[in-house]
């Protein structure tokens, strides 16, 4: 992901220098040049960058699901859990003799 975002800025940087070169560099023109480059990157960068913008798309998939699969194996523990602690067990249950505080 870094290294795409590396390469997308240095696109966006030589298409700015470009605008320049080309003889917009008044002030009033710096507008124009910053809209100027901003889509042309976006379009050098739309067919150029596309392996590195898929490589990394997949690196995200793959952590998410990574995730949701340690997710499962931790839910999986707690279901357990609330299914032992639901149960009735003997030990734990108070006799019913009207001596409780709550009513």
């Amino acid at each position: 992901m870094l290294r795409y975002l590396i390469l997308r800025t240095l696109i966006f940087t030589g298409c700015l220098a470009a605008t320049w070169l080309l003889g917009l560099r008044d002030r009033e023109e710096q507008l124009l040049a910053v809209v100027i480059a901003a889509v042309a990157s976006l379009v050098i960068s739309a067919f150029v960058l596309k392996p590195f913008r898929q490589q990394a798309s997949a690196d995200i998939a793959s952590r998410v699901d990574r995730r949701v699969e340690r997710k499962r194996e931790q839910g999986g523990d707690e279901v357990a859990e609330d299914a032992e602690v639901a149960r009735p067990d003997a030990r734990r249950a108070a006799p019913d003799d009207g001596s409780s505080d709550f009513r």
